[in-house]
C-alpha cells in the first residue's frame, strides 16, 4: 500500500520550528519534584516474577477487599515473617 503524503510543496520547504529546549533539572529541584513512579521515601521498590492466574487472583482479591495489590503482598509477608519467629 502506497503512502499519501499531503504535504504541499510550499509547506516542504518552509523552515520547521524546533521545539523549545527544556529546562535544565538541578540537584535542588530534583529533590523538591518527586519523579512519576517514585518509591515513597522509607520504602524500597521489590519486583517478582510470579504466575499469571496467582497475579489475576491477588488483583481480583485486591479489588474486591478495596484494596491495592501491594497491600495483600505487604500484609501476607508480614503475616509470614511473624509466623516464621
Amino acid at each position: 500500500m502506497e503512502q499519501i503524503d499531503f504535504v504541499t510543496l510550499e509547506e516542504k520547504a518552509r523552515p520547521r520550528k524546533r521545539a523549545a529546549t527544556p529546562p535544565k533539572v538541578t540537584s535542588a529541584s530534583r529533590q523538591r519534584t518527586p519523579r512519576q513512579g517514585a518509591v515513597r521515601e522509607g520504602y524500597r521498590r521489590l519486583t517478582a516474577d510470579i504466575p499469571a492466574d496467582l497475579h489475576k487472583r491477588l488483583k481480583m482479591q485486591a479489588l474486591m477487599e478495596d484494596r491495592s495489590v501491594t497491600e495483600l503482598i505487604v500484609q501476607a509477608a508480614e503475616s509470614f515473617l511473624r509466623n516464621r519467629d
